[in-house]
């Protein structure tokens, strides 16, 4: 067009420029039309349809002409997107250098949507048809890699499930020849060396656990043993002083009373001091048992029948005249190496505080069972009364020397210290332990030659329901 016009538009239109406009309009598909328009906005030239040209009008806010001449003065070409018709334009206003003309131009370029949509519209269909095409390739790829991968992978991820939640003997087993099934086999590997690693570390963990019962245990017993022999030593001193005085006060006492004759109120005094001297004799008889060493002779004993000769011999005593007694009789010989007597008075000890605690009235208790402790064999005894019990925050300290939960003038507190010592002194132990009623256990070492039976528990000092029985015994009442 430029050439056509030689630089120069002398306001005629030559043939030979409509035409290569023409050329040019047909040549470009989307090219609706062009206009050449003189600086003032003048249409000297113009393709566009009738019905194009208003629509398009209002694209320019300040008019087209008012464009045409910003156009030419800047020589910046402006556009706009216009929608006319149902149809979508560009809308281009471009400036034409003069090259040394008189009189500048523009040229209106408007540019049509419709066959870019078309195109569009194409492309969105192939690129449908391709998805779908390639979504039916996908599925039938996907089916196919399944049996040769995600199966394999399936198998790897529920195992590794069910060895995560615990299951250390579970074996994954991938048949593929490939990768896969040398990447479960190094699995299984890996899993077999934990749980080797995870079996020594139980089995230390166990050890370590034994030890430090082990030394606590120690622990304790030594603090008792230094806490008991001063208090031993201190005790033994002082009741040997004090058992002669006490001596002389009872005498005089019971012979002042003796001569009271009508005198209510001495004889009421003397009454008072003969009790209290009594029990003074009591702690007395009390201390020195708890400081000296029992000197009794050991023997083979069986516990069952022990137990059931001291029951028979409790029973016809006026302070347990409303027990009832019951004896869970074991299906094995419970024989042990003891002081019989130190035995009998540990037994006749809890029954009296049991008796005590249920105002003479209730039901005591007492079973055997197989147990183990420390290592060594032996059998558990457990004493349950019906009373109220002792307090979770007591069950060691009624153990402590003259520590006493009964009134005035009902007990010593060495009870329960002096069967503790008997009982350490057989080798064995005692303790209290909570729950409905009262409740001890015992234990005593097996004899090594004598004793094998059917029941059996295992634990250390697991005689309430807590440890695993392989067989239960039967019930009688003694």
């Amino acid at each position: 067009v430029l050439r056509a016009f030689g630089g120069t538009f002398s306001g005629i239109l030559e043939p030979e420029v409509s035409g290569a406009i023409e050329v040019l309009t047909g040549y470009n598909e989307d090219l609706v039309g062009v206009m050449i328009l003189t600086e003032s906005g003048r249409s000297l030239f113009s393709t566009l349809a009738e019905g194009v040209e208003p629509g398009l009008e209002a694209s320019w806010e300040a008019g087209l002409a008012t464009a045409v001449r910003q156009v030419i003065a800047t020589s910046d070409p402006l556009s706009r997107i216009s929608e006319t018709g149902g149809s979508r334009y560009l809308d281009v206003l471009a400036p034409v250098s003069s090259q040394g003309g008189s009189r500048p131009i523009a040229v209106r370029y408007v540019y049509g949507y419709g066959s870019l949509e078309e195109k569009i519209s194409g492309l969105v269909f192939r690129v449908l048809m391709g998805a779908l095409g390639l979504l039916a390739l996908g599925t039938a790829l996907s089916a196919a890699l399944s049996r040769a991968f995600t199966r394999p992978v399936r198998i790897l991820s529920t195992g590794a499930s069910r060895i995560a939640a615990g299951d250390r003997e579970h074996v994954i087993r991938v048949d593929t020849g490939d990768e896969m099934e040398h990447l479960a086999n190094q699995f299984n590997h890996l899993v077999r060396s934990l749980r080797e690693q995870q079996g020594h570390l139980e089995s230390a963990n166990r050890e370590l656990t034994e030890a430090n019962d082990q030394l606590r245990e120690l622990q304790a017993q030594l603090v008792r043993s230094e806490r008991l022999a001063a208090l031993g030593q201190l005790s033994a001193g002082v009741s040997h002083e004090l058992d002669n005085p006490i001596g002389v006060i009872l005498g005089y006492a019971e012979l002042t009373e003796e001569e009271a004759g009508d005198s209510d109120q001495v004889r009421e005094y003397s009454r008072v001091i003969l009790a209290e001297a009594k029990r003074c004799k009591r702690i007395i008889a009390g201390l020195l048992d708890f400081s000296r060493p029992s000197h009794g002779e050991k023997e083979v004993v069986d516990l069952m029948v022990l137990i059931d000769g001291l029951i028979g011999q409790l029973r016809e005593q006026r302070a347990f005249k409303g027990i009832e007694w019951k004896l869970e009789r074991c299906r094995f010989e419970p024989i042990v190496l003891v002081d019989p007597e130190g035995v009998r008075q540990v037994l006749v000890n809890l029954a009296l505080n049991a008796a005590q605690s249920m105002a003479e009235a209730g039901t005591i208790e007492i079973s055997l069972r197989r147990m183990e402790h420390g290592g060594r064999e032996g059998f558990g005894i457990l004493v349950v009364d019906s009373g109220p019990g002792i307090e979770e925050a007591l069950l060691e300290k009624v153990f402590d020397p003259f520590f006493t939960t009964k009134g005035r003038g009902e007990g010593t507190g060495l009870g329960l210290s002096i069967c503790r010592k008997l009982m350490e002194e057989a080798g064995g132990w005692i303790r209290a332990v909570s729950g409905p009623g009262g409740r001890f256990e015992m234990w005593l070492p097996e004899h090594p030659a004598k004793g094998h039976g059917e029941e059996r528990v295992t634990g250390d000092g697991d005689l309430t329901g807590r440890g695993h029985t392989e067989k239960s015994s039967g019930r009688s009442t003694g």
